[in-house]
Formats: structure tokens, sequence, C-alpha cells
């Protein structure tokens, strides 16, 4: 199945788009989103710190998701970088 995976944050500065479309295997988790975005940026995106991307959390929109939690059938997925704040 095809996810849009909308960008925020650093992952911006790889995507000037702010997204990306990835084919991921029907029944996917968040987990297998994040291994193809994974790949993607090695890929794609020069100087990608994939560190970034593991401490990230995804959202559908309405709520922020698991690891194991299945993709939402429709609508984008999100990548929301950490931040800091003081």
């Amino acid at each position: 199945m095809k996810v849009e995976v909308s960008l925020f944050g650093a992952f911006r500065d790889y995507e000037p788009a702010a997204a990306v479309t990835l084919e991921v295997p029907a029944g996917a988790r968040v987990a297998d989103l994040r291994s193809a975005l994974a790949a993607h940026g090695r890929a794609h995106w020069p100087g990608f710190r994939e560190g970034l991307l593991m401490r990230s959390a995804f959202a559908s929109q309405t709520c922020v998701l698991g690891e194991q939690e299945h993709l939402p059938e429709s609508g984008p997925v999100v990548v929301l970088p950490p931040v800091g704040g003081g």
C-alpha cells in the first residue's frame, strides 16, 4: 500500500516538498514504515541522520501512533522529530 509521509522539523531539510510517498506491505505497522523511510533516507538524502528518525514519533491525523500499531488506511502519516526548548 502507498503511504504519504508528511515531514516536519529537520526532515524538511532533506525533502523540500515536505512529503514522500512510500510503498509498504498491506497491514504494515509503524515499525515497517520507519524501516522504509530509513531505507529511503539512506538512498536519497545526503547527510541523512538515521538516529534522528529512530527517535522520532509517527502520528495519524488524530493521534500519535505506537511502534506496533497498524498504519491508517487513509490519510497521511506525519513524522515528528524530537524538539528541544526551554
